[in-house]
């Protein structure tokens, strides 16, 4: 009872030391007022970009690092995996900062590593996920520069797994709001990064059970469902956040802000990106984009889902590039109705927003041409014929063998003498 009532009492003091005061929202037009170093703010759905600030400056991303951490983990791990911590924990060149201390040889589920993760921006844990998915954090951190070249963050390099300053752990607004756009599309990787607060299971009493979400903006607007927080010397504070507010969803980032400006900066730039643009259709679910050739049939592709586009208020209306990109090297003989045979590029100029899957509008199956067919006639008449011929000797040759075997049964007769 003690502890439910100290956990709601350390809730409501969290949830009063979280409230920021409101931004002004941009609805003049001007452009939002930043403080960080760099900023970006993306449309999810378009993915088209609507404000930047040094968007390609390399810099810290402290513990917004954990994004990368955490999509690895749920990309590649089980969530009932039982992990086991390593001796690494006592390398503090390694292991320093926010923990939740956990301890060599200590096994924790890896769903509750990641809420420590994600929650509390525990670098302890961090690292126990690093090691458990990667084998060791280094071979970790090239998985993470690997998926990151794969979302196109290619100007990001990761050396750890939590984000704390190394000499070559940088990345960038621009690259961060990819990589944040790609992890929110993992349903789990939402779930976690709104939860607010967690208690995880220890196998040592008085080590830290309760997880809360440092991400202020969370608990002050119902909207804000994620994502991470960061914070070293070396980065300042960083913040990474998610939006959703009539049915569309932006993601903002900001880094290398110098203090408590950063929840209201971001603020900002969501009511600017709000305020100052639209999402609207510009393909819709079932729209032809190209037709192929299957057996000398046509057959149309098509979306399965709808194309945004992210236009700014009166200003003139841009036009997106598409390309169609076939899945298949050679012919196809036949094709199933909604069978995904190419994919389509959408681009804002050279900026790549999204990839989507193509499918066929009806299925095609093997034609049998006129003399396949009348030789496939023959081969079964040949056949049906040769059957005929052999029941036609077998009926006979049991016919001979049952008078045979009757001959052999009559009685002999003999006759009498005299």
């Amino acid at each position: 009872m003690k502890s439910i009532t100290a956990t709601a009492v350390f809730l409501a003091i969290f949830t009063l030391l979280s409230i920021v005061p409101p931004a002004s929202a941009a609805t003049n037009g001007s452009l939002p007022q930043v403080h960080g170093e760099a900023a970006y703010l993306i449309d999810v759905q378009s993915g088209q970009t609507l404000f930047t600030k040094n968007p390609d400056e390399q810099l810290a991303p402290a513990s917004t690092t954990k994004i990368m951490t955490g999509l690895l983990a749920l990309e590649r791990g089980n969530l009932n995996d039982t992990v086991t911590v390593s001796s690494t924990m006592l390398n503090n060149k390694l292991v320093y900062g926010t923990q939740i201390y956990l301890e060599p040889g200590e096994k924790m589920p890896l769903k509750d590593l990641l809420y420590a993760m994600f929650l509390n921006s525990a670098n302890d844990a961090a690292v126990a996920i690093g090691e458990y998915i990667g084998g060791d954090v280094s071979h970790f951190a090239e998985m993470m520069n690997q998926r990151a070249l794969e979302i196109g963050a290619t100007q990001t390099h990761f050396i750890n797994p939590s984000g704390l300053t190394q000499t070559g752990h940088v990345t960038t607004a621009h690259d961060l709001a990819l990589i944040a756009r790609v992890a929110y599309q993992n349903p789990l990787f939402a779930q976690y990064v709104r939860t607010k607060s967690q208690a995880i299971s220890r196998s040592k009493p008085d080590l830290p059970e309760l997880m809360v979400n440092e991400n202020k903006l969370l608990w002050r607007d119902p909207g804000v469902d994620g994502i991470k927080t960061g914070y070293t010397a070396a980065a300042q504070n960083c913040l990474v956040a998610s939006v959703t507010k009539d049915g569309r969803q932006l993601i903002g980032v900001i880094l290398k802000s110098p203090g408590g400006e950063i929840y209201p900066d971001m603020q900002n730039m969501f009511d600017y990106g709000f305020t100052q643009f639209t999402d609207t259709v510009y393909k819709p679910t079932g729209s032809v984009l190209s037709t192929i050739s299957v057996n000398n049939e046509s057959v149309d592709l098509v979306l399965d889902r709808p194309i945004y586009i992210t236009q700014k208020l009166d200003e003139q209306s841009t036009t997106l590039s598409i390309q169609v990109i076939p899945a298949y090297t050679s012919p196809l003989a036949s094709v199933e109705a909604g069978q995904v045979v190419a994919h389509v590029e959408i681009s804002d100029g050279s900026t790549l927003l999204n990839t989507f899957p193509l499918i066929t509008s009806r299925a095609v199956y093997p034609q049998i041409s006129e003399k396949t067919g009348n030789q496939n006639s023959m081969i079964q008449m040949a056949g049906l014929t040769l059957m005929g011929i052999v029941l036609a000797l077998a009926f006979g040759l049991k016919s001979y063998t049952d008078r045979l075997r009757r001959r052999q049964a009559r009685p002999v007769r003999r006759r009498e003498s005299n």
